[in-house]
């Protein structure tokens, strides 16, 4: 094995290197299998659907001096205990959120940059009395503080490898401030930071505490862990801050030379945009503890808050009183409407091609959810998001949306091999997912329009994997965006196929039978709406397959495909150059890159795949006449006949 690190590792500077070996047991060589090792170990936890970066999971293993079984500890504690503290690791937690935006502009933190070749702890600045208790809670501090330390754990080496000191400026902190800290919420989030996080805390520092508060501050410490106490000190004087940093990092408000407040403000703003999609996928990240296997289930004896109540204890009460778990939050939604907000221009096209009437959406959805209570046959999801993005799929007819939900449940239940089902297989479809054969672009068309999609049909190999498994692989990115891509959901989808290199090997995977299942799914149980289909490279012969199964599909699908064969300029004319993929000559993203990007949101949603079991329907229940699956799939045969009321 080679000495160098995995290329997804970050180099160290050579002085933080030094450090690495020296201090935290790193062999650079190991470092690889180190990671593989945990790559299997998370595989084998059905509990914990977990990041799988190579970046990650390094931070872990640098903050546990390399020992594997710390490093799965503190990786089961990070997302159980995150699970446990819903003030803080909650929906808000986004980059776009308007009152994140405000508290790193108002300077409430400050991340100071260290010089490359420093091998000093990473340096945080917390302004205390800087924001208005009136506006913003304690709470919503430590959520910023929070997001901002994920950063600093995946990109700041210094503070991986040296830790991290945070100075605490009380200028300005009043006794309003002091009653709004919340002890109990500060001791568990302390407990978080010291037990959980691998970035090693080094100390915290106040300074220009007011003389009146010290006796406060006294009775504050007795709420944090005994190792974090020991590393806290408190003064008066405003030049104690050079004790412990070196002045030139400072900002000029501080006497430094680093810039202004503002200019760390806009950096850290622009910095936390670009971790966009890591936030997103963290919504997805977590425990189950109904899943959680008895010999994995962590000490019981331990007390991680320092109350009288255990870790284990506390998970469980609290998912007992709040069903907060991932099976558990189908009920809590019938009490806490959860649809995400849409952006102004997705919702203006909402109300006008949709129907969609913001205020009467919570009836529609009750309406939706006690007609599924009704069906004796039916298991479905009814979380507020699934529902809504049918209702947007069906133009808000609650009829049609009825049907639609019935017949993707149906359907999945009597052909699991052809659609997406429990019995998926996650590891061949991230195998097929690396070769590039499907990629779901970030820019829609003319950047508020459909959706675009890119199948590379010959970017597989027909001896190895079939088109039933592609398609298989498909239906888990088609998951994702059902879930959470509200441009697709509004504006649909556009398919662009390329038929480079297609051989007579994938074209007799493409049987008339499948062609039907295909398209019959995709337009009677699927609300993404297709807006199009545009097949480019076709090689010669395509029009006679093409020819056969147009016409199994229906009249409405026939009208959205264009065949443009190697005319580029048919193409552009509809699909402008610009929103193709860099390789296409385009500058929406390139495939290596947005393929590693989908692979990570397909590990995330591990633990989804795994309630999909819970979902489905049973024909011996079903209220009726039964479904006849034998012409449902016929020339004539159509899905129409199920009777849904």
């Amino acid at each position: 094995m080679s000495g160098s690190a995995p290329s997804s590792i970050r180099p160290l500077p050579p002085g933080l290197q030094k450090v690495a070996i020296e201090e935290l047991n790193e062999v650079p060589s190991r470092v690889e299998s180190d990671i593989a090792a945990l790559k299997e170990w998370l595989q084998k936890q059905p509990h914990l659907c977990a990041c799988h970066e190579d970046q990650f999971l390094l931070s872990f293993l640098r903050g546990s001096k390399f020992s594997l079984e710390k490093a799965k500890q503190k990786i089961d504690r990070f997302y159980s205990l995150q699970g446990v503290i819903p003030e803080i690791f909650n929906d808000q937690r986004l980059v776009d959120n308007d009152q994140v935006l405000e508290i790193i502009r108002l300077g409430v933190i400050l991340r100071i940059p260290l010089d490359r070749e420093d091998t000093g702890p990473a340096v945080t600045i917390i302004r205390a009395g800087s924001y208005d208790i009136s506006k913003f809670k304690f709470q919503d501090i430590i959520r910023v503080g929070s997001m901002f330390g994920e950063i600093m754990m995946l990109e700041d080496d210094n503070a991986s490898v040296s830790g991290y000191l945070e100075i605490m400026d009380m200028s300005g902190v009043t006794g309003a401030n002091l009653f709004a800290l919340q002890p109990q919420l500060l001791s568990k989030f302390s407990a978080y930071a010291d037990e959980a996080m691998p970035t090693r805390q080094k100390g915290i520092h106040f300074i220009n505490v007011p003389k009146a508060f010290e006796t406060g501050f006294k009775s504050l410490l007795g709420w944090f862990p005994g190792k974090i106490k020991e590393r806290v000190s408190v003064s008066s004087d405003p030049d104690a801050i050079f004790e412990r940093v070196p002045k030139h990092y400072l900002p000029i408000e501080y006497g430094g030379s680093k810039g202004t407040m503002k200019d760390i403000t806009t950096q850290m703003e622009a910095k936390l945009s670009s971790y966009r999609s890591y936030f997103e996928d963290c919504q997805h990240f977590g425990t189950n503890d109904k899943l959680r296997e008895e010999a994995a289930v962590l000490n019981p004896q331990e007390s991680h808050f320092g109350l009288d109540g255990s870790f284990r204890q506390l998970v469980i009460d609290y998912r007992v009183k709040n069903q907060h778990s991932f099976i558990d939050r189908q009920e809590k939604t019938t009490k806490m409407p959860s649809i995400r907000p849409l952006s102004p221009e997705l919702q203006k096209t909402a109300i006008e091609k949709l129907n969609e009437v913001p205020t009467k959406l919570d009836d529609d959805i009750a309406a939706l959810r006690d007609w599924i209570k009704q069906q004796p046959h039916l298991k479905a999801r009814t979380d507020d998001q699934f529902l809504v993005n049918f209702l947007r799929g069906c133009k808000f007819s609650l009829e049609r949306t009825k049907a639609k939900i019935d017949r993707f449940y149906t359907l999945r239940t009597k052909y699991p091999d052809f659609y997406l089902a429990h019995n998926v297989d996650v590891d061949k479809a991230l195998e097929i997912f690396r070769l590039g054969t499907i990629v779901i672009l970030p820019r829609p068309l003319n950047d508020n329009g459909p959706r675009l999609a890119l199948l590379r049909l010959a970017s597989y190999d027909p001896s190895k994997y079939t088109f039933q498994q592609v398609n298989l692989a498909g239906g888990l990115m088609q998951q994702i965006m059902l879930d959470e891509d509200d441009v697709a959901i509004v504006n649909g989808l556009i398919s662009i196929l390329d038929m480079s290199n297609v051989t007579t090997g994938h074209f007799l995977q493409m049987t008339p039978s499948f062609a039907k299942k295909m398209t019959v799914f995709q337009e009677e149980a699927l609300p993404l709406r297709p807006q199009g289909v545009h097949f480019i490279n076709t090689p010669s012969g395509f029009d006679t397959i093409f020819n056969m199964i147009k016409p199994m599909m229906s009249k409405k699908q026939q009208g959205r495909l264009y065949v443009h064969g190697t005319k580029w300029e048919a193409l552009y004319n509809q699909i402008p150059k610009q929103y193709l993929p860099v390789e296409y000559g385009g500058e929406n993203g390139s495939i290596p890159e947005l393929v590693q990007q989908w692979e990570q949101r397909i590990l995330a949603y591990r633990n989804y795949w795994e309630e999909e079991k819970n979902y489905g329907t049973d024909e011996s229940l079903r209220v009726g006449q039964p479904v006849d699956f034998e012409s449902l799939f016929g020339l004539q045969g159509s899905f129409r006949q199920l009777n849904v009321d």
